[in-house]
């Protein structure tokens, strides 16, 4: 065992020994620039890596950054593809201060091992003041959308609450350029509100919408509902949202391809952009005094209701009865505090126990809350419980409100008596202790032992004494077989790429059956170009039409086979904006697509026989 576990790291340590000395990490900067002076520092890694950390620049401000880039050279000699990737990650820096600095390593995870690039040491001088007759030379600038092309906007349901009114606020991403990613980098801080979230789980629901007399795609990234907690004029801060966006290349503008979330990978760059909404003001109007009832205890809210029932009307003494109010509505239910009962004499009450029913949905805070009261008459007698009065604003009505309990009648029969005196009366305190002090009776089934028998040499004492040794030979077999796993993820990826496109086939079928043209004609395009990509262990920035011939020619895919699939994409690209009957021609690039993976994936399969 000891052998095969030695053997095993050897190997290992032999493969990432062999597989580092085929990185290369390096990091480039100028050695000498000005204060005031923008640069740019470059960390090239001629893999593509999982995962990229930059150091601290400590003593300069990072302008913009990371720009990732990336570039493919591919080869067929003899039939055989070899291919050379180079990322590049690069920052636009200022000095700030004189001095000589270091610039830590990058680091980077590739295949599962950590890589550092060298570290750049950087000469800043004294600022240097350009002649007067030199106009100073615009800074480059890594590109970015512009703000008529990618905004975020934030829109209240009403900018004039009144306090304690709910406030829905929906951040809405607008966009006419290709997103890959997003996530929300910073949140408003709400000061002066009590917040609920509202935003559904899952992926985001698009639409397109004209503004200005353009098109954009919109989609909901949040929303949240406010309650003022005073009133006065209340700023509500910008929400800030890093997103990767997919910008044109050597076009002007992209294709219609590049919907959101998605698009073409052809002339197409990447870069991370912050985009923050639009703050919002709310003018929070008080709350009116004149005709507020008494009973009024800060509730604001729509369509309140009121029901209360008590277990029994008919008992004896040191019987308990339950009383129970439950309050429903549109509102800040989680403030609602419990009603004021003003019980009768003689009749013990204890703190009611709250349930909450209460649901954070796309229209805003809805629900209810119930009170439930244990009520003990310690005295025969008749005991009156007098009707609650419930006060709630309406704002939209701009008037309070009162719902009103029934008054309840206990008949309690039998002698006075003191707590406790009677024979099976119940105390205050016996009761606290009920859950604790007397347990219900065992019904289930007991497990017997022998007299004599003992736990060490039985069955159980030797499954747990074996069980760790067996446990360790597990994870010894599934390690390995991890380690040939990680070790041929190209094999693994060409293995399931079948498998994974006909899963979004059956993705695109179902926009098909609901006549979703746009997103059915991108799941098609994905799905082409991911096929090809897994099966062929190409990555899918560098797939373009030649890239593709090139690979099938070097797979010896027949000449008709490769040209089917050329002549796939195209149709897919042109399909949404040629004549005729929409499901028609999407029902006929369904089957043709479907068919040209069937027939390259047979024509592979054939050959490896």
């Amino acid at each position: 065992m000891r052998r095969i576990i030695l053997i095993s790291v050897i190997l290992l340590l032999s493969a990432a020994w062999a597989s580092a000395n085929d990185i290369e990490f390096t990091a480039s900067a100028p050695a000498n620039v000005s204060v005031g002076e923008r640069f740019r520092i470059t960390f090239q890694v001629n893999a593509q890596p999982s995962d990229f950390t930059a150091p601290d620049f400590d003593g300069f401000r990072v302008l913009s950054g990371p720009s990732q880039s990336s570039s493919t050279s591919m080869q067929i000699i003899n039939g055989q593809m070899t291919r050379t990737v180079s990322i590049s990650y690069t920052y636009v820096l200022e000095a700030t201060g004189e001095g000589r600095f270091n610039i830590e390593p990058a680091s980077a995870t590739i295949e599962g091992q950590s890589y550092r690039s060298n570290s750049v040491t950087i000469n800043v001088g004294a600022a240097t003041t350009p002649p007067p007759s030199a106009a100073p030379a615009p800074a480059q600038q890594d590109p970015q959308a512009s703000a008529q092309d990618l905004l975020v906007r934030a829109t209240a349901s009403t900018l004039n609450p009144y306090q304690g009114e709910q406030v829905i606020i929906t951040y809405e991403i607008l966009t006419r350029v290709g997103i890959s990613q997003y996530s929300i980098d910073k949140l408003p801080s709400y000061r002066d509100f009590w917040t609920e979230n509202l935003t559904q789980p899952g992926q985001p629901q698009t639409r397109n919408q004209v503004i200005n007399g353009e098109n954009y795609r919109v989609a909901e990234i949040r929303r949240v509902a406010l309650f003022a907690q005073r009133s006065g004029e209340i700023v509500v801060e910008p929400l800030e949202v890093d997103m990767v966006v997919n910008l044109p290349g050597d076009r002007r503008r992209q294709s219609l391809f590049d919907e959101f979330f998605g698009g073409s990978p052809f002339g197409q760059r990447t870069v991370r952009q912050t985009v923050k909404s639009n703050s919002l003001t709310l003018n929070v109007k008080p709350l009116p005094v004149q005709n507020r009832p008494a009973a009024f205890t800060g509730m604001v809210g729509t369509d309140f209701d009121v029901s209360a029932n008590v277990s029994a009307t008919e008992l004896n003494p040191n019987d308990g009865v339950n009383l129970r109010v439950s309050i429903s509505g549109n509102g800040n239910l989680r403030m609602l505090e419990q009603p004021n009962f003003n019980f009768p004499a003689n009749l013990e009450v204890f703190d009611p126990n709250i349930a909450d029913n209460i649901r954070n949905t796309v229209s805003g805070v809805t629900g209810s809350r119930s009170f439930d009261y244990l009520m003990i008459p310690r005295t025969g007698g008749e005991f009156v419980i007098p009707p609650f009065t419930f006060v709630y604003f309406d704002p939209t009505r701009s008037r309070y409100i009162s719902r009103v309990t029934p008054e309840f009648v206990l008949q309690v029969e039998g002698e006075s008596a003191q707590p406790g005196t009677q024979p099976g009366s119940i105390s205050q305190e016996d009761i606290r202790l009920l859950s604790t002090d007397i347990r219900f009776i065992h019904t289930g089934p007991i497990n017997l032992f022998n007299k004599g028998t003992v736990f060490y040499g039985s069955r159980l004492f030797l499954i747990l004494v074996f069980s760790p040794f067996a446990l360790f030979m597990f994870f010894v077999i599934y390690w390995r077989n991890q380690i040939k796993l990680q070790s041929n993820q190209q094999l693994l990826r060409n293995k399931k790429a079948e498998k994974l496109a006909r899963k979004r086939l059956k993705k695109a079928k179902i926009f098909l059956n609901k006549k979703q043209e746009n997103e059915f004609y991108d799941e098609i395009f994905r799905t082409l170009w991911g096929y090809l990509s897994d099966k062929l262990s190409i990555p899918v920035s560098i797939l373009n039409k030649e890239t593709v011939e090139g690979a099938f020619k070097s797979q010896k895919v027949p000449q008709e086979l490769s040209e089917s699939f050329i002549n796939t994409l195209n149709d897919t690209e042109f399909a949404r904006f040629a004549p005729g009957k929409k499901d028609d021609r999407m029902a006929e690039i369904y089957e043709k697509a479907l068919q040209t993976i069937v027939t390259i994936e047979k024509d592979l399969r054939n050959k490896k026989k």
